[in-house]
């Protein structure tokens, strides 16, 4: 890929920004929701970055669950103990780990979740067989996944960084090669920015999200400006918004014959 560990390394500080001007609050309530993820679950979260859905998780597990957030970015993961230690959540670790290799025993986990994990991978089949095999029979392995983006230079750019946008189908062909079942799929609708957001917390999100597709910082304003101008162009049905799409399977118990 043509953006390295540096990249998530560096925004590491200031990247829960990025979670503050939309309202990603429906992402997570579907993630917990559809992943089963109640009082005394084991759940695992993929590329967890500072944690936050670590965080939502180990909220509804309580103190007979737990959660284990892995990801490759220390100064991440620093964070994102940082912020368990001030929330006084006591049933969560993390782990520096890579998706595509966990240091995990097989189907240890009832359910196992990622948000936006895939489109950085290098190999998302590799990793999507990693949390296959950590998941217990019947559990939920859940991930959410941006949609392709309704412009055409915007979409062109992200795979230009290497970053993948997958066609419906084929990631729903990963989940079913990795031997989960029972998969479906839901757009979730959300606000991309919260009311009364302040100018200056918009553009230091528009800086991070620049610094993830490889942009200078001189360049991020002209980029953004040109994505607003392209999307008033747009058909009105293209301007539904760009949608995160949540994924799940089930992973079913081996027949033998």
């Amino acid at each position: 890929m043509k953006y390295s560990k540096r990249i998530w390394d560096s925004i590491a500080q200031d990247y829960d920004i990025i979670w503050e001007v939309p309202d990603y609050t429906p992402i997570l309530q579907s993630i917990v929701q559809v992943g089963e993820v109640d009082y005394g679950r084991k759940v695992l979260d993929i590329a967890t970055g500072t944690g936050t859905v670590c965080i939502e998780m180990a909220k509804k597990v309580g103190k007979y669950g737990t959660v284990l957030g892995i990801d490759y970015s220390k100064p991440m993961l620093q964070q994102a103990s940082k912020k368990t230690k001030v929330l006084g959540l006591y049933n969560v670790d993390f782990i520096l780990a890579d998706a595509h290799n966990l240091p995990l025993l097989d189907s240890c986990f009832g359910a196992v979740t990622s948000c936006f994990t895939f489109a950085f991978l290098s190999s998302p089949q590799k990793a999507v067989k990693e949390m296959a095999r950590v998941l217990r029979t019947r559990g939920k392995m859940v991930a959410v996944e941006w949609e392709r983006p309704p412009i055409a230079f915007w979409a062109e750019h992200r795979k230009e960084a290497g970053i993948h946008d997958f066609p419906k189908s084929k990631f729903i062909k990963k989940l079913h090669n990795s031997g989960l079942r029972k998969i479906e799929t839901k757009r979730i609708r959300i606000l991309h920015r919260r009311p009364n957001i302040p100018k200056e917390l918009i553009k230091k999100s528009q800086l991070i999200s620049a610094a993830i597709m490889g942009l200078k910082e001189n360049d991020a304003e002209e980029f953004f400006s040109k994505i607003r101008e392209e999307h008033q162009r747009l058909r009105p049905k293209k301007k539904r918004g760009w949608l995160p799409i949540l994924y799940v399977g089930t992973k079913l118990a081996v027949s033998r014959k």
